[in-house]
């Protein structure tokens, strides 16, 4: 009776650990979506463009951000989210964020583009169109 009793506190102990770093993984991803995106306008006032690249954002003198956040230029992965940056032109910009393996790494999937208005969606990567994080 006391190993069944020990071993649902165990099982319940460890599941609000795996939230807790989940909760954890979504807030840092928030910080650096805000960063990055951030730095895009930053690099825009100076460029009259957004960055072609995060690696532009990383290798500019100063940088706008630090080079752990610019992987390839398009796709890094960091803190259980993978950020990809797209271009499509020299006036906009997005940057999703997208858990690595949902559920455990993350549970939210998140967009940011040059309006600076954060998205968030439950259950696939977001767009313009999903709710906006307040």
């Amino acid at each position: 009776m006391v190993v069944s009793i020990l071993a649902l506190l165990a099982t319940v102990g460890v599941l609000q650990l795996a939230r807790a770093r989940i909760i954890t993984h979504e807030e840092l991803t928030l910080v650096s979506m805000r960063q990055i995106s951030r730095a895009c306008h930053f690099f825009y006032l100076a460029n009259l463009r957004f960055p072609a690249s995060l690696t532009e954002l990383a290798t500019a003198s100063p940088p706008y951000i630090p080079l752990d956040l610019a992987g390839d230029g398009f796709t890094v992965e960091k803190r259980g989210y993978r950020f990809t940056y797209a271009n499509p032109s020299s006036n906009s910009f997005s940057l999703n964020a997208d858990p690595i393996t949902s559920g455990v790494t993350g549970s939210r999937y998140f967009y940011v583009d040059q309006g600076l208005v954060m998205h968030v969606d439950q259950s696939a990567s977001a767009d313009a169109n999903d709710p906006v994080i307040p």
